[in-house]
């Protein structure tokens, strides 16, 4: 499971447009929207909106959990695997400390960086027609499908893990291919996300989006502190709470009201641009052609090209927290349990940062200094894309295992890069235009993970034949990454917006005073 959690890299449904004052970094761009109260007054009165965030919150808590708490788990799985074969399988099992040698570590990355290539290549061929399958038969049934491929492509994992006598590791690669069934955790979470959008009014989903949003940050902060506690008795007990979190999540599936059939059935539903279909995952809402017109004319403007650099060196954050739980074992003798603590840390930096350090502030200085809500967000990308590669550069210099918390700490306050973004682009394109632009970005992002995390995976296989200082040459190309990211936002200029951005602008300063 690539993360993305990536995480969950899937762009966040656009319903910020309608009140921004509670999540200013989340939703700068306020628009009028004429079917306001159109919406809130067909939405059944017997479902209130407290319990349908509370729904979507879990399922997002379950759909990070399970896919955080695995990282440092299948890391000592593959390496347990590579080591018992290279030692020749001797009874009572193989010490830990023994397989930091080259020769496990090396084919440990490779076939790390492999994997988290092939996950994301389930995302490129399936998403469209999955999409499409959940706007004609309930994205809740075709959600349900993802969570079973995903359930199953652990399963094939831990099966290749549980008897490495019989299977190689490298058929851990076929994982991905049962993730064709569904789109894996990614189109999960999109579909997630376009429920949400169609089910909670427009007066109310900004401050909706922020609480479920924030759901993946306490998943992380918990999945990773019980991998940290339970990865020394064993990484199968990690492994059984994620395949449990995905059950479960089936569960809350099944449970929870039809928010589709139910925002639709006594009303017709809305065209493209009225508030709830313009909101949804831009994955089920886009075709190919769409997707590439989109992209064709994101790069003819010329800040949305300078931003996308931004976008594409996003990903690799947590490809670099991934990456540095191995470094950290490998270079300082940090047990790959302790290596976990780091996405506890970044999970702590993340809530601090996006539950009351920047709402706050961003509110103060827009309402203190009457600052353009656009120039606060170019300031943010600016800011986070440099924290990032001041981060890289921190852990990659650290002499010893004391300091990398440090590095983490600047690291992970560059997170919310891509969220600062994809407000930021928001001024330049129209409304009609927003939801092919952000298909085109998820495309343009799973594509870059496609390359970039292999590319990062067979760095560090290759530094390990260098000196101990040059095993963070991972670190060094991130840095000079993220530097050029911030290079590029110099030359954004915001003195010539259109005529769409400047009325945004202003509608979100006089949302602000009042």
């Amino acid at each position: 499971m690539s993360s993305s959690s990536s995480t969950f890299r899937v762009v966040l449904p656009e319903g910020r447009d309608d009140s921004g004052e509670d999540e200013p970094l989340l939703s700068s761009n306020t628009l009028a929207n004429p079917q306001h109260n159109h919406q809130h007054a067909v939405l059944p009165a017997a479902r209130p909106l407290s319990t349908l965030i509370l729904y979507f919150m879990a399922i997002h808590f379950l759909l990070a959990f399970a896919e955080i708490i695995l990282v440092a788990p299948l890391i000592r799985l593959f390496e347990n695997s590579l080591c018992l074969t290279h030692y020749g399988f001797p009874d009572g099992g193989v010490a830990e400390a023994l397989c930091k040698i080259p020769e496990i570590q090396r084919p440990l990355a490779t076939i790390r960086g492999w994997k988290a290539m092939f996950d994301t290549i389930p995302v490129l061929l399936v998403a469209i027609p999955i999409g499409k399958l959940g706007d004609h038969h309930g994205r809740r049934k075709i959600m349900a499908m993802s969570l079973i491929g995903v359930a199953g492509s652990l399963a094939e994992i831990f099966i290749v893990c549980t008897f490495p006598q019989r299977f190689p590791l490298q058929l851990v690669w076929f994982s991905s291919a049962i993730l064709l069934f569904g789109g894996g955790l990614n189109s999960a979470s999109a579909f997630m996300w376009a429920m949400a959008s169609e089910s909670i009014p427009s007066n109310k989903r900004s401050h909706a989006f922020y609480y479920i949003f924030s759901a993946f940050y306490v998943a992380e902060l918990i999945s990773s502190f019980v991998a940290s506690v339970t990865l020394d008795i064993s990484p199968w007990i990690p492994c059984g709470l994620a395949m449990g979190a995905v059950v479960l999540c089936l569960l809350l599936l099944v449970a929870m009201p039809d928010p589709r059939q139910s925002a639709t059935s006594d009303h017709i539903p809305p065209k493209i641009g009225d508030g709830v279909e313009s909101t949804a995952s831009p994955l089920t809402a886009s075709t190919p052609r769409t997707s590439v017109q989109g992209l064709m004319s994101a790069i003819s403007d010329r800040n949305i090209c300078l931003t996308i650099p931004v976008f594409l060196v996003g990903i690799f954050r947590y490809a670099m927290l991934n990456i540095l739980i191995q470094y950290a074992s490998v270079r300082f003798g940090l047990k790959i349990s302790s290596g976990a603590i780091f996405y506890t840390e970044t999970a702590f930096v993340n809530i601090f940062l996006f539950l009351f350090l920047i709402p706050d502030i961003t509110s103060y200085v827009r309402l203190r200094f009457n600052v353009q809500p656009s120039v606060i967000d170019l300031f943010l990308v600016r800011t986070s894309v440099s924290l990032m590669c001041v981060g890289c550069l921190a852990i990659g210099l650290a002499q010893t295992n004391s300091l990398l918390p440090f590095g983490v700490f600047v690291f992970a306050a560059g997170f919310g890069s891509r969220v600062s973004a994809l407000s930021l682009v928001s001024y330049w394109i129209s409304d009609n235009a927003k939801a092919t632009l952000y298909a085109a970005i998820v495309v343009l992002e799973s594509l870059g993970h496609a390359v970039g995390d292999p590319s990062i995976q067979q760095v560090f296989a290759a530094s390990l034949q260098l000196p101990p200082f040059w095993m963070a040459m991972p670190f060094f190309v991130g840095a000079a990454f993220y530097s050029l990211a911030a290079f590029s936002t110099v030359f954004i200029r915001l003195n010539k917006p259109s005529a769409d951005s400047s009325e945004t602008g202003e509608d979100s300063m006089e949302n602000d005073l009042a």
